[in-house]
């Protein structure tokens, strides 16, 4: 009856051993088949894929670059701006942004073979220059962009302090300031 039990104990023990070794291995590869940066979707703009998203940052951050050193910000200039875009334009809008990005999406396929960071700093200035003297395009790509990449540096907690004199609430404490007690 003992060796019985003892063995079952160990049978136990070792299934545990299995099961704790499969366990560990299985969690060592979860770094490789998650990625690092997850794809942020958005509610109105579902079909923006993650590099698509990064190249609307790339837009907004040539835009007005983004100082994070001296102006920090609770969100990147790109999720600020994706955001502004997702929740506060018009469904007319939205749409007329989506078509100037794919205008510009395939302009940048036209005029180069490589990708967009390999291109020289000069051919990157020069296919912003080109998108922005296309009417169309810069009326419905490049002018919201540039409004909320500016109103993401105007929402920066060192800009509103040291430039606009803001205070946050719940505003100044003011200790030795006399209370009046006769207002007759």
């Amino acid at each position: 009856m003992k060796n019985a039990q003892g063995a079952a104990i160990a049978m136990n023990r070792r299934n545990a051993i299995k099961q704790l070794g499969i366990l560990a291995g299985g969690l060592s590869f979860i770094p490789y088949a998650c990625s690092l940066s997850p794809e942020k979707v958005y509610t109105n703009l579902p079909t923006l894929k993650k590099e698509q998203q990064d190249l609307i940052g790339w837009l907004s951050n040539n835009l007005l670059p983004e100082d994070v050193a001296q102006f920090p910000t609770p969100e990147s200039r790109q999720d600020f701006v994706l955001t502004m875009v997702n929740d506060c334009m018009e469904s007319e809008k939205i749409k007329a942004f989506l078509e100037g990005f794919e205008a510009f999406q395939t302009r940048l396929a036209a005029t180069t073979s490589s990708t967009l960071t390999t291109l020289s700093v000069e051919a990157q200035k020069a296919l912003l220059i080109q998108a922005y003297e296309d009417q169309s395009l810069s009326k419905s790509l490049i002018n919201p962009l540039k409004q909320y990449s500016l109103l993401h540096f105007e929402s920066s907690e060192n800009y509103m302090k040291n430039y606009l004199d803001f205070e946050f609430m719940p505003g100044r404490y003011l200790g030795s300031v006399p209370v009046v007690q006769d207002l007759l």
